[in-house]
This record gives structure tokens, sequence and C-alpha cells, in this order.
């Protein structure tokens, strides 16, 4: 099996030793062992002992049959293997395999019906945390407003309109002090429902399947970048601790078969490799 393709050479040489695949095809082989000396070195008149050879030999040499069967199926999906047809998926199939990640990514994640509820929740949570009403009512207080408020009343006082009121015996320039608050009180109420329909406007006006469309060419060119190498290294860090039991299950299915068949006189009669 192997450990990812990162790290030093020791600790590729320990993941190897302690790999519950590789441990799994060394316990067969010490079975075979076993079932060999019982045997071909026991006397061959020990029935006991010949029962037990024929029944470890075939438990040991199914059990390691299935376990490299699997071994070698997950070296080749990692590695092309010359003149074997179908190694070397990820190497071969990269492509395929990061458009598929690419359409799983926005499949999941951004679906417009959840772009639909995610992003209005959001802005409110932006604007609920930024307490944009607290800062319009502290501007309209604050000397900047208050100047500005009285240098539209004055461009107010000095044009047409308000040379008309003036004729008409309205200065408005004395209403300042009068029409100040009332300027401050009515754009402090307004402040709520101007946030409101802001974001309102906002969300109603995204066009989601526009953003998607540039979700889609953004990852599209993202993945230009994933290489072979990359997909491999992914799909090491991703899957390979769990490979190894595609061993031990191939070890175990194996050594069962290989119980079954000598149970059922199915196994090759072992005493005639004596000679």
């Amino acid at each position: 099996m192997g450990t990812a393709s990162k790290g030093t050479c020791g600790e590729r040489c320990l993941g190897c030793v302690t790999d519950k695949g590789n441990v799994s095809l060394v316990l067969s082989v010490i079975i075979v062992t076993m079932g060999s000396l019982c045997l071909f070195v026991t006397d061959v008149t020990n029935v006991q002992s010949q029962a037990a050879g024929r029944y470890l030999m075939s438990i040991g040499l199914f059990a390691f049959s299935g376990g490299l069967t699997n071994w070698i199926a997950i070296q080749m999906l990692f590695y092309k293997i010359p003149l074997v047809y179908g190694s070397g998926v990820l190497h071969n199939r990269y492509k395929n395999i990061r458009r598929a990640m690419k359409d799983m990514i926005l499949g999941t994640f951004f679906q417009p019906e959840f772009l639909n509820t995610y992003i209005p929740q959001k802005l409110r949570e932006a604007v609920s945390e930024a307490d944009l009403e607290m800062k319009i009512n502290a501007f309209l207080t604050s000397d900047t407003g208050q100047r500005m408020i009285d240098e539209k009343l004055d461009k107010m006082a000095n044009s047409p309109d308000g040379r008309l009121a003036e004729t008409m015996g309205v200065n408005v320039g004395k209403f300042k002090p009068v029409v100040k608050p009332v300027i401050v009180s009515f754009l402090s109420d307004l402040a709520p429902n101007l946030v409101n329909y802001i974001l309102e406007s906002k969300t109603s006006s995204l066009n989601l399947h526009k953003l998607r469309d540039e979700l889609n060419r953004y990852m599209s060119e993202r993945m230009l970048e994933v290489t072979p190498k990359m997909i491999k290294e992914i799909m090491y860090a991703v899957v390979l601790q769990y490979l190894g039991w595609l061993v031990v299950w191939g070890v175990v299915f194996g050594s069962a078969m290989g119980a079954i068949c000598e149970a059922a006189s199915f196994a090759p009669n072992y005493t005639t490799w004596r000679h």
C-alpha cells in the first residue's frame, strides 16, 4: 500500500510496515508458511498434522491472493502500469475528475435556491453588525452633519423660492433653529426604512444566474491549474488511509473462501507438491 507521496524515506518505510493492508498480507504469508511446515516437514502419516496443513495452506493462499488482488487494484488506481489496460485512472482521467469536482462544488454550495436565501440573510447580518441606523443618526447630530444642513438651508434661502418667501415676509434664516430639529428627526426616522429599502432593492436586483455563471467561469479557469499530480495528492490525502481496509477484507474473505473450499474438497491436493 504505502503512504502519501510526501514525507521522508523513513516515514514512508514506517508507514509501509505499519499499514494494515501490508500487515494482513504478511499474516497470510505466515499462515502459508505454517501450512507448508505441517504438510512437508512433518511425517505424511500424521493425519492431524496433514489435515491442519491443508487447511492452513488453503486459508493462507486464498487470503494472500484476495489481498494481493485488491492491493494491485489500488496501485492501478494511482499508478500507470505498463501493458495493463485501465491502470493509472487518476492520471488518465484527471480532466474528468477536476470537472466533476467543479460541478459538485457548484451544484452543492451554489444552488440558486440556496443563494436566494443565503445572500439576503448575510447582507442583513452585515448591516446589523455595522449598525447603519446608529451611524446615520450620529452623523446627523455631528458638526459635519449640522454644517451640511445649515449649508442646504442657506442655499434654499438664497434660491428664487427663498427670495420669494422673503417678499411675503417669511425669513427662512430665522426658521433655521426650528427647522433643523425637524429635519434631523425626519431623517432619523427615515434611516431604518431607508436601510430596508436598500437591502430589498439590492437583493431583488441580484442576478443569481449571472453570479453562478461567473463562479462557473472562475472555477473553470482555476481548475485548469489542477495537474494530474495534484489530483493524485488530493486522493492520497482523502482516501489512502481507508484503502488499506480493501486489502484487509480481501484477505479476510479470501481466507473464508479457502476454508470453505478445503472443507468441500475443492482445494488443490497439496500432497502432490511433495514430489
